[in-house]
């Protein structure tokens, strides 16, 4: 190699040590200024996840999709129930989410109830790939302080932690927007509830649309799992189907793959997919999700079908006895 290209390959290596500093310094820079709202004010979204992950206390806890999440209102439970309740319900989730969450939970506190909401696309192999998307996004701005958060992760996303180590910007990635501009959801102070509001439903009832999807099969494993965890801490189990706005179906994959595990260990599951209480437009803000006015008026049906389950049959999930989330 001769002295010009030595002297070439000498000025390449230090412009690119020149933007390799330049990048670690706006990596850190940003990355420490989205570290300090995050801490000083975590989005409503991140506090009930920390809440549900670190610092659970309630009796009653709500868990399930965004059918779960719109659908249940917790104060409607605590109230009827005289239990405390959270809805630790999540938006583009399914059993994985639910599984995953609930066993880390367990580890600091056993609740008296838990309530799952099913639904008939719950297996659905893009639902699995959401909830690790979701989980990567709430437990990645912890990764390298929490070890429990960082075993899920490198069993879960290993791709995303190894970015997260490297880079700081990267762990508050999915934040930025939240961060700097601030969320109207109100999730923490409604005990985790989300409402929604009014209707989009226009023209004729739909069909249930599941044709071209395709199926997790570990996801049935999965929801054994959260079953028994529950069963072997002695928690209280209730399965549900909350209300569709569609053609009535009676199964689907999904419900076909849960439903034997469900009668295998016989816990309690309680279908209200077509109930006619409930089947008005009124009540749903599209096809899937019911509005507020509709989670108000199934959370009271069904607060009060457990109340009445339970003073008959299982008093004892009725006796309080966890503290209340100040």
């Amino acid at each position: 190699m001769t002295r010009e290209e030595i002297n070439h390959v000498a000025r390449f290596l230090k412009k690119l040590s020149i933007l390799a500093a330049l990048l670690f310094v706006f990596d850190r820079g940003i990355g420490l200024f989205l570290q300090y709202l995050y801490e000083k004010d975590p989005p409503p979204d991140i506090k009930a996840f920390n809440h549900v992950m670190n610092t659970p206390l309630e009796d009653v806890y709500i868990f399930g999709s965004s059918k779960a999440a719109h659908g249940y209102v917790s104060n409607v439970f605590a109230d009827t129930l005289g239990l405390t309740c959270f809805n630790a319900g999540r938006e583009q989730t399914n059993i994985l989410y639910a599984d995953v969450v609930m066993s880390e939970m367990l580890r600091k506190h056993s609740p008296k109830l838990v309530i799952l909401d099913i639904t008939a696309k719950e297996t659905v192999a893009h639902n699995m790939e959401a909830s690790k998307l979701i989980l990567a996004n709430l437990m990645i701005p912890h990764i390298t302080t929490d070890t429990s958060f960082l075993r899920i992760g490198k069993e879960l996303f290993p791709k995303e932690v190894f970015a997260a180590r490297v880079s700081m910007l990267q762990r508050y990635n999915s934040q930025v927007l939240p961060l700097l501009l601030g969320t109207k959801k109100n999730r923490f102070e409604e005990n985790g509830y989300l409402p929604i509001h009014g209707t989009k439903i226009e023209g004729e009832i739909p069909a249930f649309q599941d044709k071209g999807e395709s199926y997790d099969t570990t996801a049935k494993d999965y929801f054994e799992h959260f079953v028994t965890m529950l069963q072997a801490k002695n928690v209280k189990l209730v399965i549900i189907q909350s209300p569709y706005y569609v053609q009535k179906f009676t199964t689907s994959p999904s419900l076909a793959a849960l439903m034997p595990i469900i009668k295998k260990y016989n816990v309690e599951y309680l279908d209200y997919s077509f109930d006619p209480e409930f089947f008005r437009k009124d009540y749903f803000y599209d096809n899937v999700h019911l509005n507020d006015k509709g989670a108000h008026a199934f959370s009271a049906r069904l607060a009060s079908d457990l109340k009445k389950d339970f003073e008959k049959n299982d008093p004892a999930v009725l006796n309080k006895s966890q503290t209340a989330r100040q």
